[in-house]
């Protein structure tokens, strides 16, 4: 019988995080020429925390942990920790320029906290700073304990299948959408040095929507019922940015469909509601598009007929090799920022691949730094998204908010990208949420 039944605790899982700990706590008691260092691989963007990334540079301080009688830990939550005897700084800090290098991708690696620490990496002189060192190892250990926990106490998720889907589909029904709708401005770099907002994109944040529609099921297992699902959405979406009440109308909005939900009555309803008022520009993701050739053509017609536009949405150095952008004639191409795309290489196959389609018809997203933003003007895009514009919004609107004192940044920034809910509620100045002000461009 489980010995849970008779009412025991489960048994403590040994995580590296215990291992650490205890090992943090021996070394307190011998402290001289002992050093530590933490990377802090947590924080990487999950789309840069990849698994086999993660054990090369566990693997690339192996070497360290040998040569200098240390102990190396790969934590649950993705972050390394060594503790190293008589190290010297130039070594250690030869190990981390390599995984900057590694990583170079993400933000993470060249950008520091507001108070100038390294984000990435911190050191350990464990002869003078072990209190702050062994503080850090104890609140790894109860970070890990409640993620068990919460594993423990999570429901179990089921995939996407045609039994549950009815059960999703009714769940639209009640569910506040509005809720789980986030925008974000796609800004258009003038000639006269100054940045305006050329539409608003406004999406469904995945992650949010598991969570209030589904939480006991994995929606995206399935690609083509959830293809169906968000169908459904599409046109919940329509409805709730035609009720939004926006104190000012965006100049566009720019909203990611299915094919078919341009041919649906909601979208036509949408459509005649903002006809004069404001620009539509409709976002096709290219896997939709090889399904069902003929449906695009007809939407992207109808569209252009009207005075709307369309993007060619997902691209990046490597979709761009097998296929022609010019052959599907939309407005525009999004491209999504990578750190490679500096490459003089890289940069070399997308002059070749855009040249003829026009790099002012490309709307760089994912910008994330200014240097992405800077690659971008030099190639002679002119559209560009992402979330260091989104903070450079933010941090004009609250120069010019009366009510700024009363918020911080992140605040702002956050109460930009939501169109319902508290987060907007709470905000001293709706009307500056609406406004998104003329930004000075960088050159």
């Amino acid at each position: 019988m489980n010995a849970t039944a008779f009412g025991d605790k489960p048994k403590e899982i040994v995580t590296s995080e215990n291992l650490l700990y205890d090992a943090a706590e021996r070394v307190g008691r011998i402290r001289e020429g002992r050093q530590a260092l933490h990377l802090h691989l947590s924080r990487l963007l999950p789309a840069n925390r990849e698994e086999a990334k993660i054990r090369i540079a566990f693997r690339m301080f192996e070497t360290m942990a040998d040569m200098f009688r240390g102990q190396l830990f790969l934590l649950t939550n993705s972050d390394i920790v060594l503790i190293c005897k008589d190290a010297r700084l130039a070594d250690l800090d030869a190990i981390v320029y390599k995984l900057r290098a590694l990583f170079s991708k993400d933000p993470l690696t060249y950008s520091e906290s507001e108070d100038g620490e390294d984000r990435f990496v911190t050191f350990y002189d464990l002869e003078s700073e072990y209190d702050p060192f062994f503080a850090t190892c104890v609140q790894l250990l109860n970070d890990a304990k409640m993620r068990i926990a919460q594993a423990r106490n999570a429901p179990q998720i089921q995939p996407l299948d045609a039994r549950n889907l009815t059960k999703v589909l009714e769940r639209i029904g009640v569910t506040d959408i509005a809720s789980v709708v986030r925008r974000q401005p796609c800004l258009h770099f003038t000639e006269k040095q100054t940045a305006v907002v050329a539409f608003q994109e406004f999406y469904m944040s995945i992650m949010d929507l598991q969570k209030v529609l589904a939480p006991d099921v994995n929606i995206l297992a399935n690609r083509w019922l959830f293809q169906h699902l968000s169908q459904i959405l599409d046109l919940r979406v329509l409805s709730v940015l035609q009720d939004a009440g926006f104190r000012k109308l965006p100049t566009a909005f720019s909203l990611n469909l299915n094919m078919a939900s341009v041919e649906t009555t909601m979208f036509r309803k949408f459509e005649a509601a903002i006809r004069g008022k404001a620009g539509l520009v409709v976002e096709f993701q290219l896997i939709d598009i090889f399904n069902n050739l003929d449906q695009f053509f007809r939407a992207r017609d109808f569209l252009r007929s009207h005075g709307h536009k369309t993007v060619l949405d997902g691209m990046s150095p490597i979709t761009l090799q097998f296929m022609d952008a010019e052959r599907y004639d939309c407005d525009f191409v999004k491209l999504n920022w990578s750190g490679d795309m500096a490459d003089d290489v890289v940069t070399s196959e997308l002059h070749h691949a855009l040249g003829p389609y026009g790099f002012d018809r490309v709307i760089l997203a994912r910008c994330d730094t200014e240097a992405a933003i800077s690659w971008g003007l030099n190639q002679g895009i002119q559209h560009f998204q992402g979330r260091f514009l989104d903070s450079m919004v933010a941090a004009v609107t609250m120069a010019q908010c009366d009510k700024a004192s009363a918020c911080t940044l992140a605040q702002c920034n956050q109460r930009h990208g939501v169109i319902s809910g508290h987060l907007r509620v709470e905000c001293g100045n709706n009307d500056m949420l609406d406004l998104f002000p003329t930004l000075r461009a960088l050159r």
